[in-house]
């Protein structure tokens, strides 16, 4: 048996697939029916609960409190040397146009220096800040950080002057002060959200 030619079957489907195109109002089905969902990939019926783990609390680094009480020390040079807490306690001054600041890694830490920049006329001080200390120095200002010191020394060298609030004054060609670093205590680090150290 032969297939009836397409043109003879024209006029019979035609309408039907008019008919299913078009609402009831005469509006086309085809804008107002949404596409079909697209089935979510396969996963499991119950997804874990997220875990929540508390942020690790970060400690400060060991510190002296050598330098808390408000003084000033003013000199020719001043060089503070101290371990890696030192950079999170002294501020330099950073005036390009009249100090020269250098830094230069070293085999242990940092050595960062600031010199008044020539031209100018000597009355520039260079100044710096170890907490409640500040430092004035006419020359030069030294900063040497080394990885594992255990203490923080502050050297004033050139008619060196140093004076506190309470009235109390040094005055010598060179001054040193030193303040020990004290070590974060062991309980503090075990204690510590977040830690991974076992709790004893």
């Amino acid at each position: 048996m032969n297939a009836p030619p397409i043109a003879l079957l024209l006029p019979l489907v035609a309408p039907l697939m008019l008919a299913a195109c078009v609402g009831t109002g005469g509006d086309s089905k085809a804008s107002t029916v949404a596409p079909a969902p697209t089935p979510a990939p396969p996963g499991p019926a119950d997804p874990a609960p997220e875990v929540r783990v508390p942020p690790t609390k970060v400690l400060p680094a060991p510190w002296t409190d050598a330098f808390s009480e408000r003084a000033i020390l003013l000199a020719d040079r001043i060089t503070i040397e101290g371990p890696a807490g030192l950079i999170e306690h002294l501020v330099m001054t950073l005036d390009d146009a009249l100090f020269e600041r250098t830094e230069r890694p070293t085999a242990d830490g940092l050595e960062v220096v600031l010199k008044i920049r020539g031209g100018g006329d000597g009355q520039e001080l260079l100044r710096a800040q170890i907490d409640a200390w500040n430092l004035a120095a006419y020359k030069e200002i030294r900063m040497d950080l080394h990885a594992g010191l255990n203490e923080v020394t502050v050297t004033a060298e050139g008619d060196a002057l140093w004076k506190d609030t309470d009235g109390g004054e040094q005055r010598s060609a060179r001054l040193q002060f030193r303040g020990v670093v004290k070590r974060v205590p062991e309980s503090q680090l075990l204690s510590a959200p977040g830690s991974r150290s076992p709790q004893r």
